[in-house]
């Protein structure tokens, strides 16, 4: 009996601890004022590691705003990619995650750099709000505002009848909290002071179900498919060869720069409107030469090859998110004086909206770059880093995280564009379903007490991918 407490005292003395640090977002179903207590079940429940719990110990009154940051963050995901291939839903498995958010890929990089942005977001308006007794409004900037364009300012006195006031958002005291909330358990994982970081990961490879309620209709839905692939080619009658010799050569127009000639024109169009995902796949499968990086490895043991680089990018896509936040702040002003004359004017800084922050971040993922070594690193724009290369998400690979776009609802007038059909479908085509039904319509009040209606019949139409 005494070996047997030992060994349980060991055990959570030594307890594995997951390496990623957005185990957090689980908290999006959380409401109402925390507790000690409730950071000891969060911190139990895989929600918070170690280090976050101690933070929730210290700053209690602060845990409801993270609980709206990581609503925010979930929103935001699945509304920036609701339409792509790849739509956000592994962010509803927190706290354990797929591949595709463990890895360190493009859209891991996202999913960081929305957390920290929408975290410094929700403390920076909760501390302007006076929700929390540790921060207040920001402290005023020692540059003067910009006074407006149609007052009449004299050379002796250029601002002095503008003024700092209000109550502006605490941006810097968000982002010293969400640092030490975030950062510092990257910080330990990147400098490998934590040994037993891994864990076994659970990952769920169904797909999820999806029920839908059909409606009585006059006639049965006709199923129609659809086939977005070019048309073969005729091979029943031999082509034509084409002639040798120097003019059965096609002409190249040639570059103004070197007259040597290209071939820019002759593209396909199908090339520029897929090239992103078309590139990055086949980086993908030169990726998976690399041990580190091969899906068929086991994912514990791609994490432990990989969580210093894991880490570092993390933290640049953890700093680039508040970056977008910080460089968005406005400076918004209130004119006061007798008819409008705008005499004194009382100015403070005030965030973007995070739907806003959501958009560029979205932008910015496409745009990601592989992380490098610091010797080859060169001064360059910053964004967002990956490790992973991600796949093209089209079909259902557990191994990367992902699902596959078979039966996915596709919007056919899209073509390649986000949500369409020639987007989502990759190229295997589409299933029409049409569906008739009787309602009513035209529908007229008769004095009195009664309507007379017509019945019209509603056909709709529904795409699917194969």
């Amino acid at each position: 009996m005494r070996c047997f407490f030992v060994f349980l005292v060991l055990f959570f003395v030594f307890l594995p601890e997951s390496s990623e640090a957005i185990r957090w977002l689980a908290l999006y179903q959380s409401e109402g004022n925390w507790t000690e207590s409730d950071c000891g079940e969060a911190r139990r429940s895989s929600a918070l590691w170690s280090g976050q719990a101690r933070a929730c110990r210290r700053q209690p009154s602060a845990m409801p705003h993270v609980a709206a940051a990581a609503r925010l963050s979930r929103s935001a995901c699945l509304a920036a990619h609701n339409g792509d291939r790849w739509n956000c839903s592994s962010i509803e498995l927190a706290p354990k995650f797929s591949p595709d958010l463990l890895t360190g890929t493009r859209e891991q990089a996202y999913v960081y750099a929305m957390s920290a942005a929408a975290l410094a977001w929700s403390i920076a308006r909760a501390c302007a709000a006076g929700s929390l007794a540790a921060c207040s409004c920001a402290a005023p900037p020692r540059a003067p505002p910009r006074p407006p364009r149609q007052a009449q300012v004299t050379p002796a006195e250029p601002h002095a009848r503008f003024k700092w006031g209000g109550c502006g958002d605490n941006y810097q005291w968000a982002e010293r909290f969400a640092k030490q909330f975030l950062d510092t358990h990257e910080i330990d994982v990147r400098d490998g002071k934590i040994e037993n970081l891994f864990e076994e990961f659970e990952t769920t490879s169904t797909e999820p179900t999806t029920t839908s309620t059909v409606e009585p209709t006059t006639a049965a839905p006709v199923v129609i498919l659809v086939d977005d692939q070019p048309a073969p080619a005729n091979t029943s009658v031999a082509p034509k060869k084409a002639r040798k010799g120097r003019k059965g050569r096609k002409r190249l127009p040639r570059s103004p720069r070197r007259g040597r000639p290209t071939r820019k024109r002759f593209r396909s169009r199908y090339e520029y409107e897929d090239r992103g995902s078309r590139y990055r796949n086949i980086e993908y499968r030169m990726a998976a030469d690399d041990p580190r990086f091969d899906p068929q490895v086991d994912l514990r043991t791609r994490l432990e090859q990989l969580r210093s680089l894991i880490a570092s990018a993390n933290l640049i896509n953890y700093r680039f998110g508040r970056k977008l936040v910080s460089a968005g702040m406005r400076t918004k002003c209130t004119c006061h004086g007798v008819s409008g004359s705008c005499s004194v004017r009382t100015c403070w800084r005030s965030l973007p909206p995070i739907a806003r922050v959501a958009a560029a971040l979205a932008v910015e993922t496409s745009r990601a770059g592989p992380l490098r070594p610091r010797r080859q690193a060169r001064r360059a724009k910053p964004k967002l880093r990956y490790v992973t290369p991600s796949p093209d998400y089209c079909e259902p690979d557990p191994a990367a995280g992902s699902l596959g776009t078979h039966g996915r609802k596709c919007n056919a007038s899209l073509g390649n564009a986000i949500g369409g059909c020639g987007r989502l479908c990759c190229g295997r085509g589409r299933r029409l379903i049409r569906s008739s039904k009787l309602e009513r319509c035209h529908c007229r009040y008769h004095w009195c007490c009664r309507v007379d209606c017509q019945l019209c019949r509603l056909t709709t139409d529904e795409h699917y991918c194969n």
